[in-house]
């Protein structure tokens, strides 16, 4: 049984509407949908929470333009168009960003947001999406971050030299918030170092990268086979909770024909992410239509525990809409399992021991140890938990 005959109409509706491309028998399919009694509120909640409305407002009015209520077809018209507007404006600060970073002679990649929307849906108001990612080599970073200040933004974190210096051999982007409040940028310079041990290999990307048209210039981006690696692993770090990261696959798979699929399985194998590969190639086809290519299809054909975990997907979070998606065991267990090495469990193991041992703001402000003393916050946690209590009991 496919993973969307379980759906509920609403949500089926949703994934034959969210892709670029109607094929015959899709659009017979939702057709047949509409002309059915639906909940269009629901639908409408659907549409907004997973991130597709502009895809699924062209396609229904494509399928049977009659068939859409007139108050709901005015709403989703209203929210396309103001998506519309939105992306445009940040099409063209992703543009004066870039401009202004090659000509400090800074190599940048721009990666989601409105070069994600433009390259692989073919249309920068395809896609919602909130702030400007852009890749730069670790070694660019300061210079970069005071062409993006001159340019009007302001760091999120305000971090001495020696600080940001740590922060940035433990992380992975550094935010910038524009003075208008507008804009969102966030420098990367590595990806998945605290969710995968073997990351994708940042000189690597940067080796293979291509060059493309876009807006009348040509834009730095990842090569599709790099990319389609990053948005499996990004959807999957999310547990895919919205249909448009599952549709970033889709639409790359079904725009990209000529994609090396035996390189992508090569690489998967050799970072231990071929299962979540697999999950977003699964969700990707049997949600969106997607083509995935036949070496790609031969290659995770065996996978059957990342055909559990897409049905897992589907039927416990993607659609529910009384799920507790910050649930932790839940959260937890998901991602431990994707692991198919037991080196990267272990590791997934650490991490989390790390994170629960760590000290938090809550325990530096309860009791300041110099830096030889710092050992002891995992000592200090149960006493400052403690007397919180007591405060709370007293007030109460």
């Amino acid at each position: 049984m496919s993973l969307a005959s379980s759906l509920q109409p609403e949500a089926r509706v949703l994934t034959l509407a969210a892709r670029t491309c109607l094929d015959p028998s899709a659009a017979e399919q939702l057709r047949t949908l509409l002309n059915q009694p639906l909940d269009w509120e629901r639908l409408y909640r659907l549409m907004l929470r997973h991130g597709v409305v502009a895809l699924a407002y062209r396609n229904l009015l494509q399928a049977a333009p009659d068939a859409v209520p007139e108050p709901w077809r005015i709403r989703l018209e209203a929210e396309a168009r103001a998506l519309a507007v939105h992306n445009l404006h940040q099409t063209q600060e992703l543009l004066r960003l870039v401009d202004r970073l090659e000509a400090e002679g800074i190599p940048v990649i721009p990666f989601k947001g409105p070069a994600l929307a433009a390259l692989i849906y073919g249309d920068p108001a395809a896609r919602v999406y909130v702030d400007i990612d852009l890749l730069v080599k670790r070694s660019d970073f300061w210079k970069a971050r005071r062409v993006i200040e001159s340019l009007g933004y302001r760091a999120h974190k305000q971090l001495g030299e020696a600080e940001t210096e740590a922060y940035l051999d433990t992380q992975l982007g550094f935010e910038f918030v524009h003075e208008s409040r507008d804009f969102v940028v966030e420098l990367h310079w590595a990806f998945f170092y605290t969710i995968y041990d073997l990351p994708l290999d940042p000189e690597a990307i940067w080796a293979r990268h291509r060059q493309v048209p876009f807006a009348g210039r040509t834009l730095r981006t990842m090569a599709p086979e790099d990319l389609l690696l990053y948005l499996a692993i990004h959807g999957n770090k999310h547990r895919w909770l919205k249909l448009t990261w599952v549709a970033d696959v889709a639409e790359l798979l079904r725009r990209c024909a000529d994609l090396d699929g035996a390189a992508v399985l090569q690489q998967a194998h050799r970072l231990g992410v071929a299962r979540v590969l697999a999950i977003g190639c699964t969700l990707a086809a049997e949600l969106l239509g997607a083509p995935v290519p036949d070496v790609l299809q031969r290659g995770l054909r065996q996978r059957r525990a990342a055909r559990r975990m897409a049905r897992e997907v589907v039927t416990r979070w993607m659609f529910r809409e009384d799920v507790d998606v910050r649930a932790f065991w839940p959260m937890f267990w998901y991602h431990f399992r994707e692991r198919e090495r037991w080196r990267h469990r272990l590791g997934y193991l650490g991490h989390h021991l790390k994170l629960a041992l760590a000290p938090t703001e809550k325990d530096r402000a309860f009791c300041r140890l110099p830096k030889q003393l710092t050992f002891l916050y995992p000592v200090i946690r149960p006493v400052r938990v403690l007397v919180e209590r007591l405060h709370l009991g007293e007030a109460s």
